[in-house]
Formats: C-alpha cells, sequence, structure tokens
C-alpha cells in the first residue's frame, strides 16, 4: 500500500469552504484598516537571518534557520514587523511621515503558539510608523477595538501595560523584579508568591507585589501606581497614559500591570486580546520607538498584530454563521462550444457565476 505524504509537523492545508470564512476576516478588517488611511504593504517571506536576529533576540531564537546555495544565512520570516521595519529605514527614510501600512501574511516560528504545535500563522495588523507616543497608541487600540466589532466577535478582553512600568520596577528592585516578571510570563502565580516569600523585600513592598497580580478595574490599577511611594514620580508618564486609556475607552480596555510581553522591542504601551473561546490570546501589539533605528531610521512607531486563524476559530466557536460558496450555474457545451461560451460570457457581464458542466 503506497504511504501517503504528509505535511510537515506544524503546517495544515485550507479547503475551499474554510478559506471562504478566512477571506470574510480577511476583508472585513482590511476595510476598517483602510478606513482609517492605512495602505497595504508586503515583504519577502524568506529574509537574511541578520534582519530577524537585529529586530529581535526573542524571536530569532523560534525562527527557521536557513543556508542558501552560496553559504548565506536566511531565516522564514518570524513576524511582520520586523521586515517592515527594515523597509522603512531602507526604502522610505526621507519620505513624508506618518505611514500607515497594514498587512496579511504568512509567518513561520517554532511553536508559534504555546499551546499547539503549530509552526505557520496567518498574521494581519497595522503599523503606524513616525508618530510620537500618545495619540498614535489611542488610534491604535481604537482600531483593534473597531475589528472585533466589525468581525461581530462578542467576547474578548484587551489588556495593556507600559514598558516603562516595569523598567523603573526592574531599576528599583533589581534582580527580584526581574524574577518576578519571568514568573508572571510563564503564569506560574505559585512560583511569583514563592519569590515574593523568600525575598528581603519590606512588607510595604510585598504588599506591593502581591496586589500586582489580584488588582481588577482600571481606577484601581491606576491608584495602585499612585500609591507605590519612591516610584510615584517617575511613574506619572505611565500614570497619565492609563489614565487618558481609562477617559477614552473605559472597561473596554483593562489596564493589568501584571501583563508581561513575549517581545522585546517594546518601549511604551503594549497590549494583547484574549477570548474566553479559546483561552489564549488573539493578538498583541505595542510601541516600539527604538527598532526602526537599528535598520538606520530614528523614527518611532505603534502596531498590533492579530492571528487570523485564532480569530476565525473564536468567531466559530461563538457560533457565528458564514456565506455559504454559491454553485455556479452550470452550461451544457453540446456541439458548439463557442456558442455555450458567449452564453456564459453573458451572465458573467450580468456578475452571475456560471462555467461548463463537463
Amino acid at each position: 500500500m503506497k504511504k501517503f505524504l504528509r505535511n510537515p509537523k506544524g503546517s495544515r492545508d485550507w479547503l475551499p469552504d474554510e478559506v471562504v470564512k478566512q477571506e470574510f476576516v480577511r476583508k472585513s478588517l482590511v476595510k476598517v484598516f483602510e478606513l482609517w488611511g492605512y495602505q497595504p504593504i508586503q515583504t519577502p517571506i524568506l529574509i537574511n537571518w541578520d534582519t530577524l536576529a537585529e529586530g529581535s533576540k526573542k524571536l530569532s531564537d523560534i525562527a527557521f534557520k536557513l543556508i542558501g546555495q552560496q553559504g548565506d544565512l536566511l531565516a522564514l520570516r518570524a513576524d511582520l514587523t520586523t521586515p517592515i521595519a527594515r523597509v522603512t529605514a531602507e526604502r522610505l527614510k526621507g519620505d513624508k511621515l506618518p505611514f500607515r501600512f497594514y498587512y496579511v501574511g504568512k509567518v513561520f516560528r517554532y511553536h508559534a503558539r504555546k499551546t499547539t504545535n503549530e509552526r505557520e500563522l496567518y498574521q494581519i495588523g497595522i503599523e503606524l510608523i513616525g508618530a510620537k507616543e500618545g495619540a498614535s497608541d489611542l488610534e491604535c487600540l481604537k482600531i483593534l477595538l473597531e475589528s472585533f466589532n466589525k468581525l461581530g466577535l462578542k467576547k474578548y478582553l484587551v489588556s495593556v501595560n507600559h514598558s516603562n512600568f516595569w523598567n523603573e520596577l526592574f531599576k528599583y528592585f533589581g534582580n527580584t523584579a526581574l524574577e518576578l516578571y519571568k514568573a508572571l510570563s510563564k503564569k506560574d502565580f505559585i512560583l511569583f508568591k514563592s519569590i515574593i516569600n523568600k525575598s528581603r523585600l519590606s512588607k510595604p513592598e510585598k504588599i506591593f507585589w502581591n496586589e500586582l497580580i489580584t488588582i481588577k478595574g482600571n481606577k484601581e490599577a491606576i491608584a495602585h501606581i499612585k500609591q507605590s511611594g519612591r516610584l510615584k514620580n517617575k511613574l506619572s508618564k505611565v500614570t497619565s497614559c492609563f489614565e487618558k486609556i481609562n477617559s477614552l475607552f473605559g472597561d473596554s480596555v483593562q489596564i493589568d500591570l501584571s501583563l508581561t510581553s513575549d517581545v522585546d522591542y517594546y518601549t511604551g504601551i503594549y497590549f494583547e486580546a484574549i477570548t474566553p473561546y479559546l483561552g489564549r490570546n488573539l493578538g498583541s501589539g505595542g510601541r516600539y520607538d527604538q527598532l526602526i533605528s537599528k535598520f538606520g531610521f530614528d523614527v518611532p512607531a505603534v502596531g498590533f498584530s492579530l492571528c487570523l486563524e485564532d480569530l476565525l476559530l473564536a468567531l466559530e466557536l461563538q457560533g457565528k454563521s458564514f456565506d455559504e460558496f454559491k454553485s455556479p450555474k452550470l452550461i451544457s457545451s453540446g456541439k458548439n462550444i463557442k456558442k455555450t461560451f458567449d452564453a456564459i460570457n453573458k451572465l458573467h457581464k450580468k456578475n452571475k457565476s456560471a462555467t461548463l458542466k463537463l
């Protein structure tokens, strides 16, 4: 019996009815992006290894490495933000800012999702390049929320934090803060509490850290920062940022001081969107003011990316119905194929689907 040749581990095929659903998600989000003035951009799937390594150590560790025929070290892109940063510096330096780009494309990673074996994903997202921290961050969050509403996704939560919040904690608490951050990154709350209990932190400091993972509500999170003693003044910009987010979006965006990031190039706000339908995040984003400068163009930026497959799966689990493929009218060819083609063309001009009956 002949052995079937299967796809590589972590990849999959998409059948026509599945692709039709994918197209619904893609077209819906592209409509939102274009209404906000974003333009499409494409970058190669095959990139130089140096590009990826320059952009992110974390992403380069999980990327697919390839060796070209001349011995050059290559990679399959592991995200789309880094290649877009590279092309912005390489080809758009000197053009009028800001740039508003959107993209749809595949990325390849070992363990692309923490809870599955998938290695290739469709990402769809935006990059707003050349605008400083402030209104541009709020625009990004607004577009994210509108994207979910456009799809009809009913249950989701957008959580946001700020890299400067953790940077100040690292400076003040040193290695203890770093170990606590790593524990939160793993969602290991038992380890988190163990580190606190074994540390030399004062009683008020231990209370501060324990409350970090129990705070519920934006006003409570902001109040927690304002009550952080010596750190209060150093975190004033973070507090101001959170107050603007809360004022504009209310409970639609949750301030989560315990939120960590898998990406190591964020320099301002960073956020993720999760849904109870999946139990994992649908996507993430944030500000990356230093990434593009690594490629020779010192310009700020913010953006987000969503996993198209997860968006589709969440909608299916929600029970959303999709338009089914409409079968074309079948026209018998008979002896005169030209007349048959003419009849089909007449239907096509009326925007009606038709094809040969074979």
